[in-house]
């Protein structure tokens, strides 16, 4: 092969220290937020609510309206870093209110894992917290042990751009009931949120929204940061640095494998091409694509 050594074959170089990596950051995130939007899912889908909290629970605020996008923008501190369970749909209703994208926003087919921007002069990193733990967010209790609270019983089609028009926040029980399956716990759930039964036949749209949403952040907030302390302590990584689970993986490997080995190489261009050849096959996928347990010893 004909190549040029210096830019075709280079050695790997030394994990660089976390100060070094610090001062490369175009900000460090001062203030971390785990937040939720509840939408109408009619036609066009609208924000009418979004509850979030501060890292350690002690900021736990509620937003009700269709400027409630805009208003929890304008709540946020400057150098702050937000995660959103999902975040390809949640983006969709503040990525037109920020004033400047910087850099190449992370995207991974359909999926939005990172933006970074500008709002009034304040910077804001937004995260995928599913790029990190992906799994739905009911699975977190079991997961990370948690406490669930009381069972979600949510009529979302109930809460449709009609019935929230002019900030509409009275609610008829009977007509919601036909949007559910358990209508027993919604009323059992009304009533136990304090102030959303209105009277017999009405209740609060808005604590009752407002209840399950901040139920969904804290869930969020305790399942991700437990996962960030334990591997802290493991690995001496913090998550909040990486976009995905890959990059932390890698990150693991360059810090136990690549660099103490001295003696890997990061390859392009031709010899990179002509040892791509040895790669054969793609996904290795197991029987019905479900998990498989050997129960006997084959090495």
């Amino acid at each position: 092969l004909t190549y040029a050594p210096k830019y075709c074959v280079q050695l790997k170089k030394k994990a660089e220290s976390k100060e070094v990596n610090k001062a490369k950051c175009k900000f460090i995130p001062e203030h971390v937020f785990f937040a939720d939007f509840e939408c109408s899912t009619d036609g066009f889908h609208k924000a009418f609510n979004i509850c979030y909290d501060s890292e350690d629970g002690s900021v736990s605020e509620s937003i009700w309206g269709q400027n409630c996008a805009t208003e929890f923008l304008e709540r946020l501190p400057d150098k702050s870093l937000i995660y959103f369970h999902n975040l390809s749909y949640d983006i969709n209703f503040i990525l037109r209110h920020m004033t400047e994208v910087k850099g190449t926003p992370i995207i991974k087919g359909s999926r939005t894992m990172q933006i970074t921007g500008l709002y009034k002069g304040r910077a804001i990193i937004i995260k995928d917290s599913y790029s990190v733990i992906n799994k739905k967010l009911k699975l977190f209790p079991a997961m990370f042990n948690l406490q669930t609270g009381p069972k979600e019983v949510f009529p979302y089609n109930y809460y449709s751009s009609v019935l929230l028009a002019n900030d509409n926040r009275t609610g008829v029980i009977s007509e919601a009931c036909k949007f559910i399956h358990d209508a027993d716990t919604f009323m059992k759930n009304i009533d136990s949120i304090k102030g959303c039964r209105i009277d017999e036949n009405h209740f609060d749209l808005e604590k009752y929204s407002t209840f399950y949403c901040k139920q969904d952040v804290r869930i969020l907030r305790e399942g991700f940061v437990k996962f960030r302390n334990d591997l802290l302590k493991e690995f001496d990584l913090n998550v909040y640095d990486y976009v995905s689970i890959c990059s932390i993986a890698n990150k693991l490997f360059e810090n136990r494998v690549y660099f103490p080995n001295g003696n890997l190489y990061d390859l392009s261009n031709k010899p990179r091409e002509f040892i791509s050849r040895c790669i054969q096959g793609g996904r290795c996928m197991l029987s019905d694509n479900m998990k498989q347990r050997a129960k006997e010893t084959h090495c």
